[in-house]
């Protein structure tokens, strides 16, 4: 916890989410016998130790919302303004445990128009490929693939940080572990993996918003909220792979809903031999607009607790 100059210049990947993890044995007790609101009530003391006490994350989210007032020219954020985030994210630990507790009902996610499913998007079963982040709660399409026994989904997640939610998860509802895979890099083997996957009618979601755990210098210099941020390009060189048409996709909570965003990248991402971060650049740039004008609107509900705009040296140390 101490907040040395290493720990500064971080990876993402290196750091343990606010401790996170280490409690959510404790609060899948707590939920199952209390429900969600005693069990939020159970966290707030954590929640304040961690934003009190964790220098780095708590700076990192007032320098986002500073960049979002500046954008939006809207009053500066105060020493007090993140705390909403963190107190946003442990929500969306419970948010978590009720998806893997299949107790997030249909009726409680809403879609655009008259849509019922992301599933209407790919009626044909030919498979398709979502690029998600950590923005809101994407757990939540697990609940809803969850109600859809016929339609597969796997969810890219990285190992590190998966292993004990796996455990919890695998204790809380055993089946919905099936379509969980772990990678800490696209190899040759894992392409071919999902490739045998998405040709069998069923859908990848990959996670388009933080810089690689391997291979640390695949990123990409985007500009989101007005400065260079470092974006990987992992998902564009997989989405290219796996040839099937590309949304981008993220979950908002609203109250005790939950608002499905959604938008087509691409009916296919294609990418020049040799040529991969040109290729993939102007992808990368509709992306990172399409997720600044979600997180402009849903500030509190970002969770990247790390420097997003951090300089090219600390990114790929």
């Amino acid at each position: 916890m101490i907040d040395t100059e290493a720990n500064k210049s971080a990876h993402w990947s290196d750091i343990n989410e606010l401790g996170a993890l280490w409690g959510l044995k404790f609060l899948a007790f707590v939920y199952h016998i209390a429900g969600r609101r005693l069990c939020l009530f159970v966290m707030m003391p954590v929640i304040a130790f961690f934003f009190l006490f964790n220098p780095r994350a708590r700076q990192s989210i007032h320098k986002f919302l500073d960049l979002v007032s500046e954008h939006e020219e809207i009053t500066r954020p105060t020493f007090w303004s993140s705390f909403q985030n963190f107190i946003e994210f442990g929500a969306s630990a419970l948010d978590k445990l009720a998806s893997w507790n299949n107790d997030i009902k249909p009726e409680k996610i809403q879609f655009p128009g008259k849509m019922k499913s992301l599933f209407e998007l790919d009626p044909d079963k030919k498979g398709a490929v979502l690029f998600v982040s950590h923005l809101g709660n994407i757990e939540v399409l697990r609940a809803l693939a969850s109600h859809h026994k016929d339609r597969g989904l796997n969810v890219l997640v990285h190992t590190k940080h998966a292993t004990k939610f796996n455990a919890i998860m695998k204790r809380i509802n055993p089946s919905s572990q099936l379509k969980l895979i772990e990678v800490s890099e696209i190899t040759p083997d894992v392409a071919l993996m999902l490739k045998t996957k998405i040709e069998a009618g069923e859908w990848v979601a990959i996670a388009a918003d933080r810089p690689p755990v391997i291979g640390r210098h695949n990123i990409l210099k985007i500009p989101f909220l007005g400065k260079l941020a470092s974006f990987p390009i992992g998902p564009y060189v997989l989405a290219h792979l796996l040839e099937r048409p590309v949304y981008m996709v993220s979950c908002i909570r609203d109250n005790d809903q939950y608002r499905v965003e959604w938008e087509k990248l691409a009916d296919q991402i294609v990418m020049q031999r040799g040529r991969r971060p040109e290729s993939a650049t102007p992808w990368a740039n509709k992306y990172a607009a399409w997720l600044e004008k979600l997180a402009i609107q849903n500030p509190h509900q970002w969770y990247n607790f790390f420097d997003f705009w951090r300089s090219d040296e600390e990114v790929t140390k």
